[in-house]
């Protein structure tokens, strides 16, 4: 066995703001025994935004590793499938063989914002996260705002943007990370970790309603006022920032917040989405008692008003 805790493995591309704050943001609100493990997934991109994170890590005393490039990805996969690629090349080589007791997927830019504990639950429920239902069946709230209807129907799996589970609970399957998915009655339309519907969700006794907690998301549009570049149906979800369509939204989900679009700000650093989203995030940890000195990352004056 290996660490008898909760190992957090982020998956981390181009951006050091995100390295820093779930660092801090997981240090001060997760009450369970943890290990942080960030992944460097830039694959030999981005040389100075790796070098600045691993030295962060090392700073802090944070497990770093440095994805090797994988044959399987190619340049013109879509998003969703080069994300797959990296988390079941992280599964395989790094997890099974770290063999923690409780292992995470998060999404580099979901931050706990709350005091948070999940083992228990694992130890009961095997997993814990973010329910995604299949694209081309009807949702579970029938189109009335995330209500509990028909909770158990149509496939289902837990997006790994925001995902935990007990090792021995995914051990004796395959799981699998890329997109898609299949049933009986043909191809399934899922986002990142689709593939796990047929291979590990599809084989478990477990019922939908015992992880649902999408009632409980809020998705916040900060910009909507301002924006209007979107495709149709969504023109208010984006706005437009150095003649560059960005997603406005940032969600609460859950005991986490969730930046979205995170890569494309590092080299902006008074980006309008990071700056809020960082502002929030400084809120939350300065109203919960979080020191507002060096040891945090923050610079301060050395004023009196420091040392009342």
């Amino acid at each position: 066995m290996g660490f008898d805790g909760l190992e957090f493995y982020i998956l981390c591309y181009n951006s050091f703001f995100c390295v820093e704050y779930q660092i801090k943001c997981i240090n001060f609100f997760c009450k369970d025994k943890y290990n942080i493990i960030i992944i460097d997934s830039n694959q030999g991109c981005n040389l100075l935004n790796s070098k600045q994170k691993e030295l962060f890590c090392k700073e802090k005393n944070i497990d770093f590793i440095t994805l090797p490039n994988i044959p399987e990805i190619h340049k013109n996969d879509a998003v969703s499938v080069i994300l797959g690629k990296k988390l079941n090349y992280l599964y395989y080589n790094y997890v099974l063989k770290r063999n923690p007791k409780y292992f995470a997927f998060i999404d580099q830019d979901m931050f706990m914002i709350k005091p948070f504990t999940v083992i228990d639950f694992l130890d009961k429920n095997g997993m814990w996260g973010d329910v995604q239902e299949v694209g081309n069946y009807p949702k579970s709230d029938n189109g009335k705002g995330l209500k509990k209807q028909n909770i158990n129907e149509n496939p289902w799996i837990l997006h790994p943007w925001l995902s935990f589970y007990k090792l021995d609970f995914t051990r004796p399957y395959k799981l699998n990370f890329l997109p898609g998915g299949k049933n009986e009655n043909g191809p399934l339309q899922f986002d990142t970790g689709g593939e796990n519907y047929e291979t590990f969700i599809r084989k478990i006794n477990v019922k939908k309603e015992t992880y649902w907690m999408r009632e409980n998301i809020i998705m916040y549009y900060p910009f909507y006022n301002d924006s209007n570049d979107g495709p149709p149906d969504y023109p208010k979800h984006y706005f437009k920032y150095n003649n560059e369509k960005i997603y406005g939204q940032i969600q609460f989900n859950n005991g986490f917040m969730h930046l979205l679009c995170s890569s494309k700000f590092e080299n902006h650093s008074f980006h309008p989405k990071l700056v809020m989203c960082k502002g929030i995030l400084d809120g939350i940890l300065f109203s919960n008692n979080l020191p507002i000195d060096s040891s945090n990352n923050y610079n301060t004056d050395n004023s009196p008003a420091n040392k009342i």
